[in-house]
């Protein structure tokens, strides 16, 4: 049974949320830990000192959601539609030890983690452009099939990270932390002519 609706301060465990339209509404203090939700619609969506823990979002519309002092801790995002969410919004700080949040096949555009210490992120095989990754830690995170066409990196802790078959990634390798960090051959190549080498067989 999946639950109708979601409501301000509702403290749900384990419950399943399908095909539930939010958009441009405003969630204040919903606790949710364990649900899934299916097929919902969030655009826009205004979510304020709500708690989302161990959940997963699966063909969702979260475009443009607002996550104002809002907690996120081991939340599974897959096929959802992310564009232009500012990430720092978020209360990252107060959790300790939080688990880090996935987007698989997700499209990402135009959104911001700027600052933000996300490590051990996953992002694989998902649609980041024009994402701000500046001044951020994200050690140990899984890029990988991801492209990041015109995306922002500068000052940003990539040690570590897995970015194999990703597409368009120009990381200026003097300026970003990448000591460990997985390139395929080609992507390698990019990132070194990317600063005006020219490479010869």
């Amino acid at each position: 049974m999946s639950v109708e609706s979601i409501t301000d301060t509702m403290d749900v465990f384990a419950e399943k949320f399908e095909g539930i339209d939010l958009h441009g509404k405003k969630i204040t203090k919903a606790e949710f830990d364990d649900c899934t939700f299916v097929s919902c619609d969030f655009s826009e969506t205004f979510f304020s000192s709500c708690k989302f823990t161990e959940c997963r979002f699966e063909n969702c519309n979260l475009s443009l959601m607002k996550l104002t002092s809002s907690k996120m801790s081991d939340v599974e995002f897959s096929s959802c539609k992310m564009i232009g969410i500012d990430w720092t919004m978020a209360d990252w700080k107060s959790l300790l030890n939080a688990d880090p949040i996935r987007f698989r096949e997700c499209i990402l555009n135009d959104s911001n983690f700027f600052g933000l210490n996300l490590e051990g992120l996953v992002m694989r095989e998902c649609r980041a452009k024009e994402v701000d990754f500046r001044n951020g830690t994200f050690q140990k995170s899984d890029f990988s099939g991801s492209d990041f066409k015109g995306a922002l990196f500068g000052n940003t802790h990539l040690e570590g990270a897995n970015f194999t078959d990703t597409s368009n990634t120009m990381i200026d390798v003097r300026s970003n932390h990448l000591k460990g960090a997985i390139f395929n051959r080609y992507e390698a190549l990019f990132l070194l002519e990317s600063m005006g080498i020219v490479l010869v067989d």
